[in-house]
């Protein structure tokens, strides 16, 4: 096994990021609108329409953020055709090999589980994280595979009650179209699929709905 310090740690840098640290303004520019100031948090999807609306979602900046530092930081840990893995195997052994999968899945279920949990005065909640799932995918499922499932699953969202049915059938999608169109085997399709369900499995065992950010949280009473 060889480790490529400095990939690793951009690697773990970008994808252990809480997303929360950008409502505090830490992102490079250090500079925000006064209108969004303490604008964005938590919300359930409201009772008449629950559904993920792709116009608010695509409007966010910090979602093209999430998506690009998932794409980014699951590279630098997974490593690609251009790049060498922060976490790489050498050698036919597949004990080795396995083992370096399983630390692979281990940064990267950490960033996942970093970006889905949120604690606040006490509360818990669990957050989508569906643009961060989908930058770590181009990675995991190769880059067709991993926009025909983006794209598909936003073709089909209005079909969806919300985040929990998005994110279940997106995992379903990753992992066929991964095995499917991906040139990376059978096994990142199939991690793509386990971290794009991940948050779903939590909401079901903890019995609390997915919820999602908006900059409109604090007029609904959220966060």
């Amino acid at each position: 096994m060889t480790v490529h310090l400095p990939l690793l740690l951009i690697g773990i840098a970008l994808l252990w990021f809480p997303r929360k640290w950008m409502r505090l303004g830490l992102i490079v520019g250090g500079r925000r609108q006064k209108s969004e100031r303490n604008t964005e948090g938590w919300r359930k999807p409201e009772p008449g329409d629950p559904r993920l609306r792709f116009r608010e979602e695509f409007a966010k900046g910090r979602n093209y953020f999430d998506l690009l530092r998932g794409a980014v930081g699951s590279l630098a840990v997974v490593g690609g055709p251009w790049i060498d893995a922060g976490l790489a195997a050498v050698g036919p052994d597949r004990g080795v090999a396995r083992q370096v999968l399983g630390l692979q899945i281990a940064v990267l279920a950490i960033g996942l589980l970093i970006q889905t949990i949120r604690i606040e005065r006490r509360h818990l909640s669990f957050f989508a994280p569906i643009f961060y799932v989908a930058g770590v995918s181009f990675t995991l499922c190769g880059p067709w595979g991993a926009m025909f499932a983006f794209v598909l699953i936003w073709g089909i969202n209005p079909m969806f009650g919300g985040a929990q049915a998005f994110l279940g059938f997106y995992s379903l999608l990753l992992g066929g179209f991964g095995v499917w169109l991906g040139k990376r085997g059978f096994a990142l399709p199939i991690v793509a699929f386990g971290l794009c369900f991940a948050p779903v499995l939590l909401s079901l065992l903890t019995r609390r709905p997915l919820v999602v950010f908006t900059r409109k949280a604090s007029n609904h009473g959220g966060g």
